[in-house]
């Protein structure tokens, strides 16, 4: 498996698209037509045009997947809300992806994902198949704007297969204002997919997960839940629960995209691994009910949590990132593309923060692999063996073949 990775901010998506692909076509050093192609893109650049430039470089029969992006993470450039495309051109050499799609995300992402799985089960996905899942984030179809979940979506995968794989994905979305997009699905253009990629042929992903934030409070129950709401948390109202808690230093309108829970999947009173985390992240307030809006519908009645201290430094990245190009060296692996998973929410520009997370996986990465991130609504990656959607996470992937 080879791969060479391409980026643009050309706001003319025309010459945008033909650059990305160029680029990533010169950095692999290949001339032969690529197996496939994974392409990335701010809501600026619209999706049947940017398809038609990349085509014009790669061939018609190069299957195009991929969707919306924030913005984009290359090996020397990073940017968001802005015209950013980023593309990876892939050739297998005798290895194989499979690419699977189902729409209709807006219904109901549960039965999108039943029938996504049905399609998985016939291919024969097993526990230990190697899989990525991107799925579209917004809809905007019934004339307002509301989150599509992607909790539902592997609980749909689950209830087809039986089973998950540890994958790793994105809930694409284009703009910090949630304008409605497109993806790539292999040969067109649609809405509301969840587009999933089967690897074989010895290719392996492999991922950790970067929090950027610590558990800074003891444990809490919500007591009360209505979907993504949480009402009540240990039997009082939950938005009165947590003003409480954290005091007048920080006002209510700063709670969206800033408060954050941890749902611990391991050792209760253990010590800290980021791998056994879910971060929540809140989407809103809901003030006539004196609730939490969360992104996922899955802090139910009974979970535990915990709220988290958003890191002050990235110091926790570069050791996160050299962990796992040790662990692929000691098996006899050697890394072909790495793959970033970034929360929008991470943004230094977004954030409010001076530290851009970008530039510490740039040089953590340095020319070891191909490097594409991309920056998403959410995050999925493996907790502790089983996929979650994660919130305000980076989740960083390798793929590997045989030494």
């Amino acid at each position: 498996m080879r791969v060479g990775v391409g980026y643009s901010e050309n706001p003319d998506t025309t010459r945008g698209g033909i650059q990305a692909a160029m680029e990533a076509l010169k950095q692999a050093g290949q001339e032969k037509p690529c197996d496939l192609a994974l392409l990335f893109a701010t809501a600026r650049h619209e999706a049947r045009l940017l398809r038609e430039a990349v085509v014009s470089v790669v061939g018609p029969a190069t299957p195009i997947v991929g969707g919306a992006s924030i913005g984009a993470i290359y090996k020397v450039r990073y940017g968001y809300a802005g015209d950013q495309i980023i593309l990876a051109a892939v050739w297998l050499e005798g290895a194989g992806c499979e690419i699977v799609v189902e729409g209709g995300l807006a219904e109901g992402e549960r039965e999108t994902g039943r029938r996504l799985g049905a399609k998985l089960a016939a291919l024969g996905l097993s526990p230990s198949s190697q899989a990525a899942l991107f799925y579209d984030a917004i809809d905007a179809s019934g004339g307002g704007m509301r989150m599509l979940m992607g909790t539902p979506l592997l609980a749909g995968l689950e209830d087809s297969l039986g089973f998950l794989p540890e994958l790793i994905g994105a809930g694409l979305m284009g703009d910090y204002i949630c304008s409605p997009t497109e993806q790539w699905t292999g040969g067109g253009v649609a809405a509301h997919q969840a587009l999933g990629l089967v690897f074989s042929g010895g290719v392996r992903l492999d991922s950790v997960i970067m929090h950027g934030c610590l558990p800074a409070t003891a444990y809490y129950t919500v007591t009360r839940a209505d979907q993504q709401t949480i009402l009540e948390i240990d039997g009082r109202p939950a938005l009165t629960f947590v003003r409480q808690l954290l005091g007048p230093l920080i006002p209510l309108e700063s709670y969206p995209f800033f408060l954050i829970f941890g749902v611990n999947k391991g050792e209760k009173w253990g010590e800290f691994e980021e791998k056994s985390y879910a971060g929540r992240l809140c989407l809103a307030l809901d003030r006539a009910r004196d609730g939490i809006v969360m992104f996922e519908p899955d802090m139910v009645e009974g979970t535990e949590f915990q709220i988290m201290l958003r890191s002050l430094d990235l110091d926790y990245i570069p050791p996160r990132v050299e962990s796992l190009f040790a662990k692929l060296e000691g098996e006899g692996r050697a890394p072909v593309f790495a793959l970033y998973v970034d929360c929008a929410g991470r943004a230094a520009g977004y954030a409010g923060l001076d530290l851009e997370d970008a530039l510490a996986v740039q040089r953590a990465v340095a020319d070891r692999a191909p490097l594409m991130g991309i920056y998403t609504g959410a995050e999925i990656a493996p907790v502790r063996g089983r996929p979650s959607c994660l919130d305000w996470t980076g989740v960083f992937c390798l793929f590997s073949v045989p030494k």
